[in-house]
């Protein structure tokens, strides 16, 4: 009987380790990110349309935050980022400058994938200083599938 006693106090064990698990992975904060997705989208200002074939993000740890946007020519923007308190994939953007012509300003929105680590989509507002407007909007490819029992 003290067998069985002890099997059910490491299943319980175990259950309960299973559960806490999920909320320590939830609970992981982002100090700093650099990655790079390809996909699909667009650079559109009062002038230009850019279609985005790729994005680089960098977050460093210091708050700053560069991008790199892929079209038939290389964009870039800069700014400050923060994590959203309501979700550990979703990062807040403050563009300071960059993006097609110098010294824009603006807000958007980093979301990632489950993993914390992979971009999936990328949206940004901003002014520049003659007052236009531009907006980017990216969608990263799905990650490709891979055939079972390879």
């Amino acid at each position: 009987m003290s067998l069985n006693l002890r099997l059910i106090n490491k299943l319980w064990l175990a259950i309960l380790l299973g559960s806490l698990l999920p909320v320590a992975v939830a609970a992981q904060k982002i100090t700093s990110l650099s990655a790079t997705a390809k996909g699909t989208g667009s650079i559109v200002s009062r002038v230009d349309k850019h279609d985005i074939t790729s994005v680089m993000v960098i977050l460093n740890e210091n708050g700053e935050a560069n991008f790199t946007f892929y079209t038939d020519l290389q964009l870039s923007a800069t700014g400050n980022w923060s994590q959203s308190k309501s979700s550990n994939t979703s990062i807040n953007i403050k563009i300071t400058g960059g993006i097609v012509s110098g010294n824009a300003n603006g807000t958007g929105k980093l979301l990632l994938r489950k993993d914390g680590k992979t971009i999936d989509r990328l949206t940004i507002q901003a002014t520049s200083a003659d007052g236009s407007k531009t907006t980017v909007n990216f969608v990263a490819d799905k990650p490709s599938e891979k055939p079972s029992g390879v």
